[in-house]
């Protein structure tokens, strides 16, 4: 479950949220079956179980403004000669990661998932700062980095940067491509044309040599499988 959560952290939003929603409508069914004995201030308490938690999921997923877009919406690594700063939004914070403290960098490729991610090992947890004006929830709950493997998913702004600042920063040669590994031998490819738009469809036999981790970088010169020996489960 933790994994989970590390891999997933509006997972720590989204969970208190649908069980006082669900809460709610148990309540609303109750109350209906015995809608003679709910005083005025019981369909307050219940509406709030139900109103609140969908007013707050509106809120994240389109903001209380017009003005809010999706791009900014998305984490974005931001790099300098002294680290990287991983600014997360559903948090409302950033977090600064030095090289220095910097042991691994793995790159996860998982079919199972719908992005990949980086898996960052660090001898000394990032600094993170709350941005000015954040929403209310995370102002009462500052997120705060409590174990030393940071994930960076795929969507975040600046991803593929990544490996080429290692060499800048670390001096470490890396020796390293993008790929995604659902795509090994091209089967069949199909291009359609309507009017001035072109399309093509794909059809991809997955790589057989796949593995889910690929090492960027390591400190220690160690290789995926020592990393593996010695946490257990990446």
């Amino acid at each position: 479950m933790k994994r989970i959560i590390e891999k997933n952290p509006v997972l720590i939003f989204a969970i208190p949220l649908i069980i006082f929603f669900l809460i709610g409508c148990a309540l609303l069914y109750f109350a209906v079956l015995k809608i003679e004995i709910i005083p005025f201030y019981g369909w307050i308490v219940i509406g709030a179980f139900i109103i609140i938690p969908l007013l707050l999921t509106y809120g994240y997923l389109f903001g209380f403004s017009p003005g809010k877009t999706i791009a900014s919406n998305r984490n974005q690594l931001v790099f300098n000669p002294d680290g990287i700063n991983f600014e997360m939004t559903l948090f409302d914070c950033s977090c600064f990661i030095t090289w220095n403290s910097i042991d691994t960098i793995i790159y996860s490729d998982s079919r199972n998932e719908d992005y990949n991610e980086y898996i960052i090992f660090v001898n000394k947890l990032p600094i993170c700062t709350q941005k000015e004006n954040p929403w209310w929830l995370n102002r009462l709950f500052p997120f705060k980095q409590k174990n030393n493997k940071i994930r960076i998913k795929s969507d975040a702004i600046n991803f593929k940067a990544l490996p080429d600042l290692v060499e800048k920063y670390l001096q470490s040669k890396v020796g390293f491509e993008f790929k995604d590994s659902r795509k090994g031998t091209l089967i069949d490819s199909k291009t359609f044309i309507e009017g001035n738009t072109h399309s093509t469809i794909e059809k991809w036999k997955p790589a057989s040599n796949y593995h889910p981790f690929e090492m960027i970088y390591d400190k220690y010169n160690r290789t995926v499988h020592d990393i593996e020996k010695r946490d257990g489960a990446i």
